[in-house]
């Protein structure tokens, strides 16, 4: 308020002026208004998950943290925030932020002050929230009970391969100890404490119930299917050995296997294999311990029939007297209830069978030869083959067929001699006589003579060959029983022995 002596002022004039002026200063003065200097956050809260987190508020550092569970800190977040009355907020409480990291808000009062907020959001997670173990290529995943703290793993094979680094992801971040990295032993239960970012601990046990693997490695059955014919083998699970016969070429033969269920094979059964020699298979079961098993095959064949017993040559035309020379292998007709026959679909015979000869080759197999003779009363045809039979079981069927001609069939009857020198002349009677010999000589050389070195009369009672083509044939000092064979178109007739010395 003005004072104002009055005394001292003698104009009147004066005096109203400066009434009015202290009047006027006064007023507008009093009209000014009072600007809030409030610039602080009130209340901070976010939400997520049907969940509100609190912000607590230090008006001294400036600083609002928050706690929070089981929440996704890597979307944006819209807060709720109050401020003082009449103050700003920036960035804007509508505009959602990231607060995996420190997030700034400035206050600004109604007056203009300013105060900077920094809001750190906390995590009290600690959970584990995936397990698993990998042993054998094989993913185990864990079953996580959270109130409990515990995750059970069902495993199989965990005894092949028992030292693991698991794969495990909690909660974010939050810390584990052990590291995940660490090499552990899972035949033993773990605990694994993780830490939350707030630091609150939780401590989870690890149990693996494991499953061992089987043991089982076994060969369960063998078998050829070789042109739909089924020859199964004989397995030894003690001595690890199949022994298996076929009379067909084993040489290229993908084998039917079955195998221990989980148990694998090695070669695969489905690669050809040459069972001409011993062939072996890896069974490795499923906690990989294995079985060695030994195929043996034996071939049991006709290897050749011929009537020069000098030649193992295949020779399958004869007239019914002949009698051819067989060669095999693994037919043994020494084993009781055996014997060959000769059969098509029409007719079979029993054949008899002389100069039996066996022995035993470097690899274990019976190799055997013989004479057979055609019966009198066989049908001709061309397509006979020879079979072995075992207790009227075939063992092995020739894989050849034999033409066999009864009709006009040369009958040798007498010879004019039963020993030849060089230069001597063979005379041979009988009936339906042809011109043609094969002499299956000392040097295991058989000689072929048609009708060029061969005579018969017009009857066909009377043949003759002189022995002065080929010196060869004669041996150079003792006699030898020389076959002396029919042969004319191709076919193989009888047999007369007779000495050349």
């Amino acid at each position: 308020m003005l004072f104002i002596k009055t005394k001292s002022l003698k104009n009147p004039s004066i005096y109203l002026l400066l009434l009015l002026s202290s009047i006027f200063f006064n007023c507008s003065k009093d009209a000014e208004p009072n600007l809030n200097s409030e610039n602080k956050i009130t209340s901070f809260i976010i939400n997520g998950n049907d969940e509100e987190f609190v912000g607590i508020i230090n008006h001294t550092t400036k600083t609002i943290g928050i706690t929070t569970n089981n929440l996704d800190l890597s979307s944006p977040i819209t807060p709720i925030i109050e401020i003082s009355k009449n103050a700003t907020i920036s960035p804007s409480a509508t505009n959602p932020q990231l607060f995996n990291n420190v997030v700034r808000y400035t206050v600004t009062a109604e007056n203009g002050d300013k105060a900077t907020y920094s809001v750190t959001v906390i995590s009290s997670d600690n959970k584990i929230t995936s397990f698993s173990i990998k042993p054998n290529d094989i993913i185990f995943q864990g079953e996580i009970d959270h109130q409990n703290r515990v995750i059970t793993i069902e495993s199989t094979g965990l005894e092949l391969n028992n030292l693991l680094i698991p794969e495990i992801e909690i909660s974010p971040n939050a810390t584990i100890n052990p590291s995940p990295l660490t090499q552990r032993d899972f035949s033993l239960d773990l605990e694994y404490t993780v830490t939350a970012q707030n630091g609150n601990d939780a401590t989870y046990t690890v149990i693996t119930n494991n499953t061992a693997l089987s043991g089982e490695k076994q060969i369960l059955s063998f078998q050829f299917d070789i042109n739909g014919d089924i020859f199964e083998g004989v397995i030894n699970h003690s001595n690890l050995t199949i022994d298996i016969e076929t009379y067909h070429n084993p040489s290229n033969i993908s084998p039917t296997i079955t195998i221990s269920d989980g148990a694998t094979i090695s070669p695969n059964n489905e690669e050809p294999q040459d069972f001409t020699e011993d062939v072996q298979y890896v069974v490795t079961a499923a906690n990989q311990s294995t079985n060695t098993y030994t195929v043996r095959t034996k071939w049991v064949r006709f290897y050749s029939i011929n009537s020069a017993h000098n030649t193992s040559n295949l020779f399958t035309r004869y007239y019914y007297n002949a009698t051819p020379k067989v060669r095999t292998r693994n037919v043994d007709l020494t084993v009781p209830n055996s014997k060959i026959i000769l059969e098509n679909n029409q007719n079979s015979y029993d054949l008899n069978h002389y100069n039996y000869y066996t022995f035993m080759t470097s690899n274990n197999d019976l190799d055997t030869s013989f004479f057979i003779e055609f019966p009198q009363d066989i049908v001709s045809s061309t397509d006979y083959k020879l079979k072995y039979i075992v207790d009227n079981e075939v063992i092995s069927i020739s894989d050849f067929e034999i033409d066999i001609l009864v009709e006009n069939a040369p009958d040798i009857i007498s010879s004019n001699q039963t020993s030849y020198n060089f230069n001597d002349t063979l005379i041979l009677t009988g009936n339906n006589l042809v011109p043609g010999l094969r002499i299956a000589a000392h040097n295991i050389t058989i000689y072929q003579y048609d009708e060029n070195y061969v005579s018969v009369n017009s009857n066909g009672t009377e043949l003759t060959f002189p022995l002065n083509v080929n010196q060869s044939m004669f041996p150079p000092s003792s006699p030898y029983p020389t076959h002396v064979i029919i042969f004319y178109n191709l076919r193989y007739g009888e047999t007369i022995i007779l000495d050349f010395n």
